[in-house]
């Protein structure tokens, strides 16, 4: 999957099943209606920066790498 520099909206990953499948196995608690609704606008280079520092920059860096691997 292009991530477009990270410039690539939440919702268009999730249009992704393949995607979507590995947001919703690695964080399962962030994939309720309510967070997904505000955040499908978002870039994901902006979700990464609310994620620094409440996960593991490796375990951020290990779903980037699938993703882009979809």
């Amino acid at each position: 999957m292009d991530l477009k520099n990270n410039q690539i909206k939440v919702g268009e990953i999730l249009q992704n099943p393949k995607a979507k499948a590995i947001l919703t196995r690695e964080f399962p608690e962030l994939m309720n209606p309510l967070l997904i609704g505000m955040a499908r606008r978002m870039t994901l280079s902006d979700v990464l920066l609310k994620a620094h520092g409440r996960y593991p920059k490796e375990k951020l860096d290990r779903v980037l790498n699938e993703l882009r691997a979809v």
